[in-house]
This record gives C-alpha cells, structure tokens and sequence, in this order.
C-alpha cells in the first residue's frame, strides 16, 4: 500500500464524509503522477570524481627478454641471459580542447652482449614529453617537444609495439627522437589521403651524443589508400643539417589485407640510405588465429640476417613472443623470448595487431 492510499484510509477512519474523503483521494492522486513525473535530481560529484577528471590516463608498459646465443663452434655464448630491457611510464591527457599531451618515462637497460662483458646498468630518461595542437585551421595539426620523429615506420613505434623482438638497424640504437617542433596536414582524397609533414629538429639524428648539435629539418610525405579489406601506404622521409652536409633518406612500404578478426597478412618494408650505405628491412606477418601472429623478417645491409617470430596474445594487456634469428656471416644463431605486459589505461595498440 502506497503512503498515498495510507492516508486516505486515515481520513476515512476520522468519519470523514464520502465527497471530502473522494476529493481528498483524487488530489493524492494527483500528487502521486505529479510527483512520478519528476525526475530525480543528479547526485552531486563528489571530489574524488571531480579530481579524476584532472588527472592524465596513466600506461605503465614491461618488456622482459630473455637471449641466447650459439656461436659457429655451437657453443652457448657468455652473454646468453634474462633482463628487463624497459618500463615506460606514459601520461596522457587533454590540456584543453585544442591540444593533448604526452609524455613517456623510460627506465631502460641495454641487452647485455652476446660476446660477453659487462653490460649496461638502467638509465632513467623523459624519452618522450611533447603537446599535440589539434585544433588549427586547414587540417593543420602540430607537434612540439621531444618525440619520435616522423620517419619511416619502425622509428616512429616504441619497441614494445613493434612486430618482433628485436628492431632492425636502421638509425641506431635509439633510433630518431629528437626536440623541436612538426607541422601536420592531411589531404583527403576519396578512398585516399596524402599526409605531409615538416619540422625542424636539434639535429641528433647526425650526433647521438649530443656533442656537436646542429639544427636539422624534417621531412616526410605519406599516401594511404583503402579498399575493402586491403589497405596500403607508401612513404617517404628526408632529414637534412642545417647549414650541413648531413643528410638521411628513407622509403617505406605497408600492405596490409584483413578479411576478418581472425585473418590478416601484413607486409612491412623499409630502406634508408644515411652515407654509409643503404640498410634495410623486409617482413611479413600472418594472423593464424584471433590471437596467434606468425612472422619472418630479412634485414638487409652490410651483415644480413633472417629472423622468425611467433606472438601469443592472451589479452591486449599480455603478449608472448619468441624469435629465432641467423646471421650467415658470423655464423651465429640467436634466440629471444619477449613477455610484455601493460597495466593502466589502456592505449591504442599498433595497427598490426588485428582485433
């Protein structure tokens, strides 16, 4: 029994007359369908919502690799061992509606030589701290602070989101990122775009150890076109001194076909010619299941090497991997097991990992 019906028996068990207790009733009535018509005012946000709200997404990535090496004499070599290869802290956030921020913390250790010998402790560095300016006119978008430059394909992903194990040769060991600022712009053209960008940069590309820095500009041109289940980009990359000789120059290809969740075949390749000779890479990667990926990879320069891998996701927050590799000219054989976990806010994977 309803309070409104409640208090109409209350009145009627006060002798009430039969037209008083009728009117009474009818204007409860009316309160009740009032009342139920209105909705509930929203709960205040407390101030733990409140101080959510300012807070960046938090990502916090593990890379775990385990090496081993056999020399031509098949013997195991000394520098075969596990180590934690990095941790990444990144934050993420919306700094207003016309710009993002990034910033990736990285505490990184050196795979140990296969030859043997000490092997680099962690070193701890902001490996990336930039804003995203969204919202300019034209299609324009930029970047500015420290970040993997726009150049090819491989240096712009952090190692843990790459296909394989282990990264091709191809800039160095930390690969081009570098301070300064890149201008964006997109073109639409149907079933394509064509994106286009420039920059200018401190120049570490041509002195990783910061001795001798020299203002570089950037630059790189990208055409994508999708049809049904394929889809290809082709691009290519310059980055020049400033004032210098110093020159870099790359060309990339991606093929990428996926049929459904399940299925997918992706095709990477990538040469750049930086003075000393051009190196390069060649990799396919087959989708065998929803989580299991197959790959192999030809990196070609001055020692070619052939590498197969073999990925198993069991989540989007945990993937294991093994690679095998073979270098014919040091007749040496390498393995490595890769276990990488995420825990936090959980970023965009790669577009190779085919959901």
């Amino acid at each position: 029994m309803s309070w409104l019906s409640l208090l109409v028996v209350l009145a009627w068990a006060d002798d009430v007359s039969d037209a008083d207790a009728a009117a009474l009733e009818e204007l409860l009535r009316e309160a009740e369908a009032l009342a139920a018509a209105t909705p509930p005012a929203p709960p205040a946000p407390s101030a733990r919502s409140v101080a959510s709200t300012l807070n960046p997404g938090i990502t916090a990535f593990g890379d775990l690799v385990g090496q081993l090496g056999v020399d031509a004499a098949g013997q195991v070599m000394p520098g075969s061992t596990v180590y934690l290869r990095s941790l990444e802290l990144e934050l993420r956030a919306a700094v207003d509606p016309f710009a993002k921020a990034d910033a990736v913390i990285a505490f990184e250790q050196e795979a140990p030589p296969l030859e043997g010998g000490p092997g680099e402790g962690f070193g701890a560095e902001p490996e990336e701290a930039y804003v995203d300016l969204v919202a300019l006119p034209a299609r324009l978008s930029a970047r500015v602070g420290k970040f993997r430059q726009p150049f090819g394909i491989v240096n712009r992903m952090h190692p843990h989101d790459l296909p394989w194990t282990d990264a091709p040769e191809l800039l160095g060991d930390e690969g081009f990122n570098d301070t300064g600022v890149s201008l964006g712009w997109v073109l639409p053209l149907g079933p394509a775009a064509l994106s286009l960008s420039a920059g200018a940069v401190s120049g570490s590309a041509f002195d990783e150890d910061g001795e001798l820095l020299n203002a570089a500009a950037t630059g790189r041109a990208e055409l994508f076109v999708g049809a049904g289940a394929f889809d290809v980009s082709l691009g290519g990359s310059a980055v020049e001194g400033l004032g210098t000789d110093d020159r870099i120059l790359g060309a990339d290809l991606m093929a990428r076909w996926r049929p459904s969740s399940r299925r997918s075949l992706v095709l990477l390749a990538e040469l750049v010619e930086a003075g000393d000779g051009p190196l390069g890479y060649a990799g396919l990667q087959a989708q065998a299941s929803r989580n299991l990926y197959l790959g192999v990879r030809e990196d070609l320069g001055e020692d070619l090497r052939t590498s197969a891998f073999l990925s198993y996701y069991t989540s989007e927050f945990l993937r294991l991997r093994m690679g095998a590799g073979y270098a014919p000219a040091l007749g040496q054989v390498d393995a490595l097991a890769q276990l990488t976990f995420v825990w936090g806010s959980h970023p965009v994977e790669p577009w190779w990992v085919n959901r």
